[in-house]
């Protein structure tokens, strides 16, 4: 009985031993098969999470075996880190969380939300493993925990920029609102991939239309576009 699965391994031992063999100096083709993992797992952890979504299943989406995958990332735990990175990537190619001014974090917030909807395997990734990462035994559990970090962070000081230059409405924390759009923007994820006909980047203007001065709510371009008449 033990010998039907050994034609399998063989073939795992001889496919990683090519990988081996490849020229060190193949650096695109090393890249391209990477970035194919990451792109297959995060598609596969989107749908299943971490704990639904195996190495078998992101192998056969690549085309490779399991042996393949784990030539690129020692582990699953380790490619999962990869694909929350990934996401981070993308996420960072549209807020600068260098921004200069309260009314750009508004507007490359906006942005953002409008490239998830047009994304939503991010916002499937993003929901379904920030929910199974709250165990403290999950892979993804620290990452989590820095991640809330650093966005309250940064959404604090973006808030604090806009009350010292006096855009926000009179009597507003900085620190309270940065948690409030934290948990809004979370919530209302959740309800859009449960419902898909409403306009979520129109929910996040009507918060920022709530704490911002007339004036900076207009310069933030948080208000609708009017058609010429």
């Amino acid at each position: 009985m033990g010998g039907i699965g050994a034609p399998g391994c063989i073939l795992e031992i001889l496919e990683r031993s090519i990988e081996v063999a490849r020229p060190k100096g193949n650096w695109e083709t090393t890249e391209a098969r990477r970035t194919d993992i990451l792109q297959s797992a995060f598609e596969v952890f989107a749908r299943n999470g971490y704990n639904g979504g195996s190495l078998k299943k992101i192998a056969k989406s690549v085309g490779i075996s399991e042996a393949g995958i784990l030539h690129h990332f020692s582990s699953k735990s380790e490619l999962l880190s990869a694909v929350l990175k990934y996401r981070d990537d993308l996420s960072a190619e549209i807020v600068n969380t260098e921004a200069s001014s309260g009314i750009e974090f508004v507007s490359d917030w906006l942005k953002l939300i409008q490239y998830n909807t047009e994304n939503p395997g991010i916002v499937e990734l993003y929901c379904l493993l920030s929910a199974e990462g709250t165990s403290a035994d999950h892979p993804a559990h620290e990452y989590f925990i820095n991640r809330y970090q650093y966005v309250l962070e940064v959404t604090s000081i973006s808030f604090t920029k806009l009350y010292a230059d006096g855009h926000l409405n009179p009597g507003l924390e900085p620190i309270n609102l940065a948690r409030a759009l934290i948990a809004i923007s979370d919530g209302l994820q959740v309800q859009w991939l449960l419902d898909r006909s409403w306009d979520m980047v129109e929910e996040h203007r009507g918060f920022f239309r709530t704490v911002l001065t007339e004036e900076a709510a207009h310069l933030a371009g948080v208000y609708p576009v009017l058609a010429n008449v």
